[in-house]
Parts: structure tokens; sequence; C-alpha cells
């Protein structure tokens, strides 16, 4: 049997669709849009009520008159839950913004992408607070800020996913760091801490203002950390040690992240 757009094959199709009612209406994000056979579209959206959910968009590649959204539009979405063909449909949006900013040049767009793939690995999990963030940095980015957007937004993404730790004292140890302390990387725990417990050698190391600005930053909340005024360059450091943090935090590798600090480069 064909694996649904709207479901992972690996779910009880029965039990998954029993729960729904045929229509449905939340408000979404889309944080992903691929083709899906000869006419179709497949977006994945971020909705607070939902969590993450593929709707097939019929038509999409080739009739003018199928409902049209972009990555990163932002709306009411209304969809037809097919009980019957394990689908679920996209029927209408009301379009709250397309954030046509975000996607106005390749630095913008990249940083989009990359906040989009952070969010598509949470499989769904804490959907409120994510999707709360995502529209908040969606609504600011633009091509002058997409470095203090991505920052700001690494570090809540740290902290929503628990792995966040105080700039006071070291994870480690526990001693409180110094006024002019430059820390160090613990990569068995994942975070910044003192030279004593650094695993990483002096690798990934956090100077006294950026780690003044990481602690204010995340005390703040994102629009009044995005208002924190830092220099092109430090910006540009803070956001490769961000994505840095993330990615050993995970133990991943965010595929949108090398475009976008190769773009930075050229900059």
């Amino acid at each position: 049997m064909e694996n649904s757009p709207g479901c992972n094959k690996d779910e009880n199709w029965s039990n998954i669709f029993a729960g729904m009612d045929r229509n449905e209406s939340a408000p979404a994000i889309v944080i992903k849009s691929e083709r899906y056979r000869e006419r179709d579209r497949i977006l994945t959206l971020l909705s607070p009520v939902w969590g993450l959910r593929r709707v097939i968009v019929y038509g999409a590649q080739k009739s003018r008159k199928a409902v049209k959204a972009s990555l990163c539009t932002e709306g009411v979405f209304h969809v037809y839950n097919n009980k019957e063909r394990h689908q679920v449909s996209l029927v209408d949006i009301n379009v709250i913004s397309i954030h046509e900013n975000a996607l106005s040049s390749l630095a913008s767009s990249f940083a989009s992408s990359l906040m989009c793939e952070v969010i598509l690995m949470q499989r769904g999990e804490d959907a409120p607070l994510w999707y709360d963030l995502l529209a908040a940095a969606l609504d600011s980015l633009d091509d002058g800020n997409y470095r203090n957007v991505v920052i700001q937004f690494m570090i809540k993404a740290v902290d929503i996913e628990g792995l966040a730790t105080g700039l006071s004292c070291c994870p480690v140890c526990g001693k409180a760091y110094g006024e002019k302390e430059i820390l160090g990387f613990s990569a068995d725990i994942a975070s910044p801490c003192c030279s004593l417990c650094d695993t990483m050698h002096s690798v990934m190391i956090l100077p006294v203002n950026a780690r003044r600005y990481i602690k204010d930053s995340q005390e703040a909340g994102f629009a009044e950390g995005l208002s924190f005024i830092i220099s092109g360059n430090m910006a540009s450091r803070l956001m490769r040690y961000c994505i840095r943090w993330y990615n050993l935090a995970n133990s991943c590798s965010l595929k949108s992240a090398a475009a976008l600090l190769e773009l930075d480069n050229l900059g």
C-alpha cells in the first residue's frame, strides 16, 4: 500500500484518522514544500494545534486554480481529511503573512530554511513554542539582520529543547565564572564551560562580550534580544558559534547551515 502524504508509513492509519473531523482548520506555517507525483505538491505545516502535519495540494504543479502556499506562508489552513484514502488535502488558506522579506534574498532564504530545518527535527514536539518562535523570527527577518535573527532563534531553540545551561557558573565543575573569564566548551555535555573542563581544547571559545550577549538573550524575549546592538563581525562569529552549539547538542549537522555560512563568508 502506498504511503500517504498525510501520515508516516509506520503509523496506524485507521487510528490516526478515526479521531479527525472531515474538515479542520488551524493556524500554521509552511516549513517545507516538495513535489508529489506529476501535478501535486506536499506541504509540511507547523501548527500549534496539529504539531507537524503533511498535506497534499492537488494540482499545485499544473493548475492556476489550485491553492498556493510558498515556504514560510503563515495563515489559517483549512484541510479535508479523506479517511477512506488516508490523505489530508488542503482546501483553502486565510493568509496572515507570506513573510516576503524572509525570502527576499539568498541570505534571508537560507536563514529561513535553517530555522525550518531545526523545527522539522522536532517531530511536532512543543509545537506551540516552536510556532511562536518561528512566527516572531519570520516577522523580523530581512536581508539586513539575518545573522541576528538566526542567533536569537538558535539561542531560543537550545532553550526549548532543554539543552541550555546558565552562563554564570561551569555546568561541569560548578565553579563560578570570573567577570572577564573566557569560556571553553564541553563536548561531553554540549555546553559552554570553564577552561579547565574544556574538552575541545579552545577550538570553541566564548569571549566575555559574547557570553554576556548570549546570557542576556537567554533571559530576554525574542524581540528584546533582537534589539541588542552588536557589530557585524561579532554577529557573524556568534551565528557560527550558536549553529555549532546546536549541532553538538543534537549530534547533527544542519544541512541549511553550510549554505548560509558560506554566503556569510563571502559577505
